[in-house]
């Protein structure tokens, strides 16, 4: 019988424990979780041995020794291998066929991603990619990491504290949602969360939760005081105004 309110375990399958495998391998056995990591080479998998699981070293096309390794009863496998695209594509083919309910593919270019979806894989990956996109967000939207990126799109969602202007002024004097293009979604004060009042006037100490896109957050958060803000120091180093009002929570 489970506890309530405890995490159940759940088993995932890593192909390729290069410097992105083997992270996520570290992180996943960090959280908790069943790990199983597996590489060609006998380097990464020593190197995991005692950190996961099982470390397994095998040809990651060969379907027999895969199921030895117990890769088909994991409930998630990902498959980390790059540069090596047909072993890339071969591996993701024998996971999705062996019926793994979320096969998760790493892909080197656009090709190879569409081969990769054309197998089965069920989501498709880019980490390079997208960590040059974080990064340069970061550099642009130095509060950025302090949002959580909703979805696919361009939204985030996250907490700000009212600035000058809105103090003393509720949300339908000031026209919030007009006025900032972002939507409030909860609100913070005297120790609680409420939904939010359009009538309630805004309180230095409140905590407003927000969502709305990338640009206009933005316009909302320059003028907080980024000195208070994650990313500060990026900030001083791209060159971004200081001159700031309000600040990020």
């Amino acid at each position: 019988m489970d506890v309530k309110g405890e995490k159940k375990k759940r088993s995932f399958l890593v192909i390729g424990l290069g410097r992105f495998g083997a992270a996520l391998c570290e992180k996943l056995a960090e959280r908790g979780q069943y790990v199983i990591g597996i590489d060609s080479l006998p380097q990464p998998v020593n190197e995991l041995a005692d950190r996961i699981a099982v470390a397994a070293q095998l040809d990651v096309t060969d379907e027999s020794a895969l199921r030895k390794a117990g890769a088909a009863e994991a409930d998630v496998a990902v498959v980390t291998i790059g540069e090596a695209v047909e072993k890339s594509i071969l591996c993701t083919s024998i996971l999705v066929e062996m019926g793994i309910p979320l096969v998760i593919a790493r892909a080197a270019n656009c090709l190879h991603a569409k081969v990769l979806e054309r197998v089965g894989a069920h989501s498709v990956i880019f980490p390079e990619r997208d960590m040059g996109f974080s990064i340069g967000e970061k550099l642009v939207y130095p509060w950025y990491s302090a949002f959580t990126h909703i979805g696919g799109g361009d939204f985030l969602l996250g907490r700000i504290r009212p600035l000058p202007d809105m103090l003393g002024k509720d949300m339908a004097q000031l026209k919030f949602s007009q006025k900032y293009k972002v939507i409030v979604i909860l609100m913070e004060y005297g120790g609680a969360q409420h939904t939010p009042d359009a009538a309630r006037p805004f309180e230095k100490d409140d905590k407003i939760w927000v969502l709305g896109h990338t640009a206009d957050i933005g316009r909302l958060v320059a003028e907080c005081d980024i000195a208070d803000m994650p990313g500060a120091e990026e900030a001083k180093l791209s060159g971004v105004d200081q001159s700031a009002r309000g600040r990020l929570y």
